[in-house]
């Protein structure tokens, strides 16, 4: 458990007033370039998501193949943005998750 959540935890019970922990000048660096490689990462997933949300209703507007095509008999410009959003939002949020994971082990 991580200094910080001991700190928490312990300040729930005793209401002391809770500072962080100071940091070494090597901790600092190493969190600050996790801190920017992570939001480089982020900005990645969110301009994944911007194109995800953007983008369906684009390719069906621009795609005439979408607005014909039929599944089960149900249209696909219907089955799109209810089945291919979230699942992508779910698989975008996990990549960046083991994104930022990965980034703090080898860091």
């Amino acid at each position: 458990m991580s200094p910080q959540t001991r700190m928490a935890r312990v300040r729930r019970v005793s209401r002391t007033h809770w500072s962080a922990p100071p940091l070494g000048t090597a901790e600092l660096e190493r969190a600050a370039q996790l801190y920017r490689a992570q939001r480089f990462h982020g900005a990645i997933t969110l301009s994944g998501l911007v194109l995800l949300v953007f983008g369906l209703p684009l390719a069906q507007v621009y795609l005439p193949v979408v607005s014909t095509l039929r599944v089960a008999g149900i249209p696909a410009s219907w089955l799109i943005p209810v089945l291919v959003p979230f699942p992508a939002m779910v698989l975008l949020a996990w990549r960046q998750l083991r994104r930022a994971e990965r980034l703090e082990r080898h860091r």
